[in-house]
């Protein structure tokens, strides 16, 4: 008797952590915060969906040209110059950081602090490790979201993104 109600009480707390966890990543899933690390992470990885992050005004400019469309012309430019394909670009996010700096109900100023390394290989990061030939790259960038139709969106000017005029 005494150890089937040690069972309940321990089957309980986990219930009740488990309802914490669940409560306060969903409370996080429409975060300007959780926002700006998602899209980060496609932006870095050269993922066609960091589009469905963008505000209309960051994806779109006056002349209707694709923001998205035109920054995935320059990176592919960009490797052809140095002789890669554009897979050589893509950058795999280890470590991003975010901290708020200001928000209100429409919008929020995301300090981020991404640390990435080449997505060459699988293996690259850990052969890159054991000989010491891993490349880090620190990137510092203050993201700027609006409030669009109930969900936060990535303003113009995010990290390297083209501005629309």
């Amino acid at each position: 008797m005494k150890n089937s109600r040690k069972q309940i009480s321990v089957c309980l707390v986990f219930l009740i952590v488990f309802c914490f966890s669940v409560s306060s990543a969903w409370a996080e899933a429409d975060s300007p915060a959780k926002v700006a690390k998602e899209f980060t992470k496609a932006y870095f990885k050269l993922d066609p969906s960091m589009a469905s992050y963008l505000s209309s005004d960051a994806r779109v400019n006056r002349y209707e040209m694709d923001m998205v469309d035109l920054f995935f012309d320059i990176k592919e430019a960009e490797a052809h110059n140095k002789g890669y394909e554009l897979s050589y670009m893509k950058m795999m996010p280890v470590q991003v950081k975010t901290e708020m700096l200001k928000s209100d109900d429409t919008t929020a100023e995301i300090l981020v602090n991404a640390t990435t390394i080449r997505a060459i290989n699988p293996l690259y990061r850990a052969v890159g490790f054991v000989f010491g030939m891993l490349d880090e790259h620190e990137t510092q960038d203050v993201i700027t979201l609006v409030k669009e139709d109930g969900e936060w969106k990535i303003g113009p000017g995010a990290f390297d993104l083209p501005i629309p005029l």
